[in-house]
């Protein structure tokens, strides 16, 4: 057995130093966890903590980004981090985010901007194009599933009971979304809504930009449901990596016992995300595997618009859940071929920065 040291030092500029012994490291976790280190590479670096990755398709009008940012690393690895930290590293993570779609993207179209409520605004992608007087319209859509329990979407329907759709550009438009896609249920069913209002005001989506935490079925689903609708490209800007679904079709690990199928079926699977050998190195020392990267969106946020009014977010809810899925992931992690003793430590870092969270609330 191979002992392992780490030594993950967080310089002031917040940029990881590198891991000891971490090429033998990853290579068991890349082959225990089915991660795919090989579709991407690096396209540009616009900053210094910040680095764009093109992922391999087959499909010539879907274009896969992903954004690699030292606020996104945080936001995915850190489950404790809510409120006002969480909404204003994910504002840091858009700013770098729209300036890498300048250098990849025209947007040269009137941009409609979708609001998926409640959670969707959380990832601050619109304040960013306001920071870097991009213009676009604004337009609003509540989704939500009839029947609900957390961390469930298999059995349930998707309803649109709310939208907004005011002073409407006409012509060829960029439809443009920020929010987590799983299973790509919700957002298909706001695509569609998007679509049909639209053309009512004789608008065409010649062009769809995805953004946010965002999983490898739920591209898939989308960029079908966008192509059915005659939308010509599809631009994804994913955070951190293109993730995988757990079986629940909720969960959005990076790498890591999938413990939502161990509960079902009494086994213990690994899933792993498509991610850059270099993002993996950057989140390994902070990330408890099999953790869900994007968490309870809507519930990470202070306040949340819901179309209607302004309702406060579970931040309490969210940690509580997140504590309990870690301490379960605790558990399975021991089991993984790949597992080592500075896992632990990890499990232990995240352990403490969930009850110091709940302690301030």
């Amino acid at each position: 057995m191979i002992t392992i040291y780490i030594r993950a030092v967080i310089d002031r500029k917040g940029t990881l130093k590198p891991i000891e012994n971490i090429d033998k490291l990853l290579e068991k976790i890349i082959e225990g966890s089915n991660v795919d280190v090989d579709s991407t590479e690096l396209l540009v670096k616009p900053s210094e903590n910040t680095r764009v990755f093109r992922v391999k398709t087959a499909y010539k009008n879907l274009q896969i980004y992903i954004i690699d940012t030292m606020e996104g690393a945080r936001i995915a690895a850190e489950p404790e981090i809510v409120g006002k930290e969480f909404l204003n590293l994910n504002f840091k993570a858009a700013v770098e985010a729209v300036n890498a779609m300048k250098q990849l993207i025209t947007l040269d179209k009137p941009i409609v901007f979708l609001h998926i409520l409640r959670a969707s605004l959380g990832y601050m992608l619109h304040e960013a194009l306001s920071s870097l007087n991009i213009p676009y319209s604004e337009a609003f859509v509540r989704v939500r599933y009839e029947i609900g329990s957390y961390r469930d979407h298999v059995q349930r329907r998707v309803i649109v009971p709310f939208k907004k759709f005011e002073n409407m550009p006409r012509g060829e438009t960029s439809l443009m979304i920020a929010d987590t896609v799983a299973t790509g249920l919700s957002l298909e069913a706001a695509l569609k809504t998007a679509y049909d209002e639209l053309v009512k005001n004789e608008a065409h989506i010649e062009e769809l930009i995805l953004y946010g935490f965002l999983s490898k079925n739920g591209i898939e689903k989308i960029h079908d449901t966008a192509r059915k609708l005659g939308i010509k490209t599809v631009y994804v800007f994913a955070m951190q990596d293109v993730t995988p679904l757990a079986y629940n079709m909720y969960d959005m690990p990076l790498y890591g016992p999938d413990e939502s199928y161990w509960s079902e079926k009494g086994e213990v699977k690994s899933i792993g995300a498509i991610v850059d050998m270099l993002t993996l190195k950057r989140m390994l020392s902070e990330y408890a595997p099999g953790m869900d990267q994007p968490g309870d969106w809507s519930e990470r946020q202070d306040v949340l618009f819901n179309g209607h009014g302004y309702e406060h977010g579970n931040i309490k809810g969210h940690l509580e859940k997140s504590l309990h899925l870690l301490k379960k992931l605790r558990e399975l992690t021991k089991s993984a071929p790949w597992y080592s003793e500075w896992i632990d430590e990890v499990f232990e870092k995240r352990h403490h920065g969930l009850k110091e969270a709940l302690s301030k609330l």
